[in-house]
């Protein structure tokens, strides 16, 4: 048993975030630890800042693997980087986050004594990338134990941060063979995520071990509109039905779960844009009432 561990770091456009997230690569007390580089097309100068900072990272002692593709979003950049994959233990993380020292060896420690357990994460904080300021920790109180996820995941209850698991590879390739997780514009993290958890409980770590960012400018951060949430909120539902296929779940059951989620959701975005629409009058005539 190696204990090495891959680590797949889709990157587009991730500057000027980048460099903040090599130096915490270059930090981890991990090794053996490979990481795999899918530049998805980045016209920002990540892939040239990665080519100047490789000799640091082999210094470091981490194998490094770069891949260039064409732009095709995240999970097809992931599906890149699988099939490049050779350790124990697989983990991911996004360019524009920051680790801490421990992330990785953390996990695979918690894995070596929990051998029963097939995966793990571990706490972190979510930041408004904007300003710095601390928002949330990524674990809620119900997530801080070793438990099923995965109707967490399914249903967005449980958080799913890149940076914050780590899965055994011969679990992950039992809901993942051909080494393929389905394409969607919505990123990459249910889909490593759900197959596996459908295959064992998951293991906690109550220690911060990942910064998560959330930017204005971020595919999760920026402002959409009712339409844009509505065709979002079921492109996951599209996207946990063809997960399913993965999975080791009663699909009939969850398909009615998925139903009754989709409901839910629309019901959440009605009320959202009616609370938006009430927001904007009290405004509207706050204005009004100040004019001479």
């Amino acid at each position: 048993m190696n204990e090495s561990v891959s680590m797949i770091v889709p990157v587009y456009n991730a500057m000027p975030y980048f460099p903040m997230f090599l130096e915490s690569l270059c930090e981890q007390t991990w090794r053996p630890l490979e990481c795999i580089f899918a530049d998805d097309g980045s016209t920002d100068g990540s892939a040239e800042f990665l080519a100047e900072f490789m000799p640091k990272l082999r210094e470091a002692g981490i194998v490094v693997k770069c891949l260039s593709l064409p732009h095709g979003g995240q999970a097809a950049a992931v599906n890149a980087a699988l099939k490049e994959v050779h350790g124990e233990f697989l983990t991911w993380c996004d360019s524009d986050d920051r680790m801490m020292p421990r992330c990785v060896e953390a996990k695979v420690l918690y894995l070596r004594e929990h051998p029963e357990i097939g995966m793990v994460r571990n706490d972190g904080l979510v930041f408004d990338g904007d300003t710095g300021t601390v928002l949330s920790h990524s674990a809620k109180e119900a997530d801080r134990k070793t438990q099923w996820i995965f109707d967490g995941l399914l249903d967005q209850t449980v958080y799913c941060y890149a940076g914050c698991y780590m899965v055994r590879m011969d679990v992950f390739l039992q809901g993942y063979p051909d080494r393929e997780i389905p394409l969607s514009p919505e990123g990459q993290n249910l889909q490593l995520l759900l197959p596996s958890a459908s295959r064992t409980q998951c293991g906690f770590i109550p220690e911060v071990l990942h910064h998560y960012y959330r930017r204005s400018t971020g595919h999760s951060g920026r402002a959409r509109s009712f339409t844009e949430n509505r065709d979002r909120a079921m492109n996951f539902i599209d996207l946990t039905r063809r997960i399913l296929d993965h999975c080791e779940c009663d699909r009939e059951v969850y398909e009615k779960k998925l139903e009754e989620l989709r409901k839910t959701r629309i019901e959440q975005l009605k009320y959202s844009l009616l609370l938006r629409a009430k927001e904007e009058i009290r405004n509207h005539e706050s204005r009004n009432s100040d004019l001479p």
